[in-house]
């Protein structure tokens, strides 16, 4: 019997080691993504209200930022008080480092509603200095075709599969998904939107919102939702730059 007890402690002691071993593994990121390097993605920004980070955005110009409706909204087209937001940029740490930027305006699209139209522009306190970490990426035109299966790269700082948000920055590369077939997986196919073909286990999760999607070097669309639990089978769902290029030059002029 005491051999027997002996056997089963060391059973039992190993498979906790074997268990804590395997927690204080590296995780792997939600989205099925990758950390940045220094300086990789300039454009990329922290959307901060209240001092804690809320949602991506993208730097357009030296006074604007591009981020999703629903992360700066109080209620419907009411926008969160500017004075409440803030926007990190030049740092690939969502926690420190880069520079804090106030914000002066924060301009909802007015048919936002239901996540449709779901694309808001921050205007800044003071213009940006540009440098290798900080700088503006271009906006894609009307006449811009991304055809079906055209690579795009997702930046940000969404929850990963442990449940945790990551400190760095992570980057992912996902595919454009017509219209038509995105009516067909999801019943969205609509004129304003590009959706995002995408493996299980790789996608938009929540903090990742608002992020940019860029193809090149355009931005073409503003990382808007996904269908269920991040990461499912379902494509993922962006405001489509290029349908809002008017509303964007106009505030922006």
């Amino acid at each position: 019997m005491a051999g027997t007890r002996q056997i089963s402690l060391a059973l039992f002691v190993g498979l906790v080691l074997a268990i804590a071993v395997v927690q204080a593994g590296p995780t792997s990121r939600i989205l099925g993504g990758s950390d940045a390097a220094a300086a990789q993605y300039p454009h990329s920004v922290s959307i901060r209200v209240d001092d804690a980070h809320v949602c991506g955005g993208t730097i357009v110009s030296e006074r604007y930022i591009l981020t999703a409706a629903h992360c700066v909204s109080e209620v419907a087209t009411t926008s969160i008080a500017p004075s409440r937001v803030t926007v990190r940029v030049g740092s690939i740490n969502q926690f420190a480092g880069g520079q804090i930027v106030p914000c002066q305006s924060v301009v909802i699209h007015p048919n936002y509603g239901s996540f449709l139209h779901d694309i808001a522009i921050v205007g800044l306190s003071e213009p940006l200095q540009f440098n290798d970490k900080v700088n503006k990426v271009s906006l894609a035109f009307a006449e811009d075709v991304f055809e079906e299966g055209t690579p795009v790269t997702v930046t940000g700082w969404g929850l990963q599969e442990s449940g945790s948000s990551p400190y760095k920055l992570q980057h992912v590369t996902m595919s454009v998904l017509s219209g038509p077939e995105c009516e067909l997986q999801a019943g969205y196919g609509y004129d304003s939107v590009i959706c995002l073909d995408h493996p299980e286990n790789t996608g938009f999760c929540r903090g990742d919102d608002g992020a940019g999607v860029v193809s090149g070097t355009k931005l073409i669309g503003v990382a808007s939702f996904s269908f269920g639990n991040c990461g499912t089978k379902y494509p993922d769902v962006s405001s489509k730059v290029s349908f809002y290029r008017e509303w964007i030059d106009g505030v922006m002029a």
